[in-house]
């Protein structure tokens, strides 16, 4: 991929068709398009013949009105087009508004505007933007166009809209120079926005926990309403694009639609509620390129050896596989990206991931044990595996079904103009505080959590011991076992951070389902969940198990450093192995925690879109957002953080 051309490199050629005032590098590049406060669209164009550019916001008039949609080829010709600027023009024909990255038509008649994106040599129209009023009345047909500003810089129109109920709506839309996106801002009569796009799969990003995907096969209702986390991403067009839309507030309520069955069950819409008067708007965004997303079907991975995937990547970036489980869940994995030296790069941004040995893509964690990590990409070529993980044998993916792939994030070798689902979520919002989501949600690392582990010391002191070493290196040693019980007690401190709040969400449960009979069940169901912490804890022995008994273990091996006694090695050894039963101990019930909570997170969003009425998707809500106060943060030994 080539960086995208500057405005200034090429000169406007008139005759030229309208993609070639977009600025489409040589070899294509990913776009950004947006519309005033709240919609972005993003496509990735790949070059064309056109040998111009311009810089600015676009506003043409077409001249007449169309019945029907414009067709790729005229939206591409142009023909008898008319540019227009200054400010409260009027329009004899249809509009057509573009900058650097972006066409959208306005029809009159139309349902609401129309948009087109470049995918190799062809044009391909993309989803249509319809407003909503009071109780869910749709745009019938927009009436008349009022352009408020058209310079180079600026783009400004408010488009005049009946609904089906015969009740007028307003709608802006801005677009500026140099800014790939559009943005709409509600005025009277409007409430939502309709994202009108036909899509199989739908994805909520979840950087907490395993992401949330919508297969519409798999749903029967014909609507749902799911978690307003700020982003939901559409996979659409057999792999070739991803609509994404972004909102500001988890107060704007989302609706998806789906219609069909068997194989042509599809999501169809999306609805995402305005907040009047708060600027809380709504942005979509298009990422489009060949195979920007694809899906592998698990029963042809082995869990031994790496399948080489019928997939060349589009470009470099962080690609996140999402793994569907046998118990409904999603394990979403970054892809690592292999280096010519054969090692490993960690995944881009992600702290919460797992002890990765960087040379053979071994994973060594707390809770799941050793496995192979299950996916890479190696220069334009990925590779999955079905893993088996020794600590949770239960975890099993879905034969049947399939791993989702799609572009997540940016990394430093990224080209210029390729975006991931975070960089959107952090461009649309630009100037509002939600702009920086990216960089407050993800897992971070306490302080507090400070190393060396039991296993490094024990294994330390046995080996001086062995080397009748433990006079000599007396001072080190003791240094050596004074960190062992600072992370002991750090250890121990996670723990009492999970019992707290285990305590607290498990009496938010029962004070739900007493004052609210309607969620018993539900209440039931995650108190279940819950009652794994409290479980784990005592199997473990985590109430005798404790820092003060590890400290007494690390006070007898000091003891045995100046004594004595024969076997020393010997006894080194067995006060050793009970510091490790120890150690062990906590930072596998660390790990184990974090695995529960991860999956009551993901069951209370699946709940959540499955819920009959306001008051057990609420309470479904609170749930998840209660996991969110603890999957926050994530220890070394939590399930699971990187380690070079």
């Amino acid at each position: 991929m080539l960086n995208i051309i500057t405005a200034g490199s090429l000169k406007l050629m008139n005759e030229k068709r309208i993609f070639s005032h977009l600025r489409v590098p040589p070899a294509g590049g990913t776009l950004l398009f947006r519309f005033g406060a709240g919609l972005l669209v993003s496509c990735f164009l790949f070059a064309t013949d056109a040998s111009a550019t311009e810089s600015g916001a676009l506003i043409w008039d077409t001249g007449t009105h169309s019945p029907d949609s414009l067709s790729p080829e005229a939206v591409a010709k142009r023909e008898g087009w008319k540019e227009l600027t200054g400010r409260n023009i009027t329009s004899h024909g249809d509009i057509c508004m573009a900058n650097e990255y972006l066409v959208l038509v306005f029809r009159k008649g139309a349902r609401g505007g129309e948009w087109y994106y470049r995918l190799g040599e062809s044009l391909v129209k993309g989803p249509t933007l319809v407003s909503v009023g009071t109780n869910g009345d749709k745009a019938k047909a927009l009436n008349a166009f009022t352009i408020m500003d058209s310079t180079a810089t600026n783009a400004l129109l408010e488009a005049d809209v009946t609904s089906e109920a015969g009740k007028k709506m307003l709608m802006r839309f801005s677009l500026k120079k140099e800014k790939p996106f559009v943005e709409t801002q509600p005025g009277e009569g409007t409430e939502k926005i309709r994202v009108e796009t036909r899509s199989q799969h739908a994805i909520i990003p979840d950087l907490y926990g395993g992401d949330l995907v919508i297969t519409a096969q798999h749903v029967q209702p014909s609507q749902i309403h799911f978690p307003s986390e700020n982003m939901v991403l559409q996979l659409t067009d057999n792999g070739n694009a991803i609509v994404m839309c972004v909102w500001r507030s988890r107060d704007q309520q989302v609706n998806m639609s789906l219609d069909g069955t068997a194989e042509s069950r599809a999501v169809s819409t999306t609805e995402i509620e305005y907040k009047q008067g708060k600027d809380f708007n709504v942005w979509v965004a298009l990422i489009a390129a060949p195979a920007i997303w694809y899906q592998q079907r698990i029963a042809e991975l082995n869990p031994v050896k790496d399948k080489r995937l019928n997939w060349k990547v589009p470009f470099c970036l962080q690609w996140q596989a999402d793994y569907r489980r046998t118990d409904g869940l999603i394990d979403s994995w970054p892809l690592l990206i292999k280096k010519s030296s054969g090692e490993y790069e960690k995944p881009a941004g992600k702290y919460e991931g797992f002890r990765l040995w960087l040379k053979n893509r071994t994973v060594t964690s707390s809770a799941r044990g050793h496995y192979p990590y299950p996916g890479y990409v190696e220069n334009d070529t990925a590779y999955l595996r079905n893993s088996n993980f020794e600590g949770q044998k239960e975890i099993q993916y879905e034969a049947e079904d399939g791993v989702l792939i799609y572009p997540f994030q940016r990394i430093a070798k990224s080209p210029v103009g390729v975006f991931g689902a975070l960089e959107i979520l952090s461009e649309a919002p630009k100037d509002t505080p939600e702009a920086r989501l990216p960089e407050e949600l993800p897992v971070k690392r306490p302080e507090r959590d400070k190393y060396p582990t039991t296993c490094t010391v024990t294994a330390e002191y046995e080996s001086i011991f062995d080397d009748k070493q433990e006079k000599t290196k007396k001072a080190e040693l003791l240094k050596r076992l004074e960190a062992n019980d600072r992370f002991v007690e750090v250890i121990r401190s996670r723990i009492v951070e999970y019992m707290d709040w285990y305590k607290k969400t498990r009496a938010f449960c029962a004070n739900e389902k007493a004052a609210k009979p309607q969620v018993a069940a539900l209440a039931d169901e995650f108190d279940g969940l819950l009652a794994k912490i409290q479980k784990m804890y005592e199997d473990k022995k985590l109430q005798e198990r404790t820092p003060d008994a590890a400290k007494a273990l690390n006070q007898k091996v000091r003891e045995l450093i100046d004594s004595s006694e024969d076997q020393k090695d010997e006894k080194a050894k067995m006060l050793g192995r009970q510091m490790r039963t120890i150690g062990g101990s906590q930072d596998n019930s660390i790990g184990q925690f974090r695995l529960i909570t991860k999956a009551l997170r993901q069951r209370a969003g699946y709940r959540m879109m499955e819920a009959k009425d306001e008051v057990a998707f609420g309470f479904a809500e609170k749930m998840r957002e209660k996991t969110a106060e603890i999957l926050c943060t994530a220890f070394q030994q939590d399930e699971h953080p990187i380690k070079n």
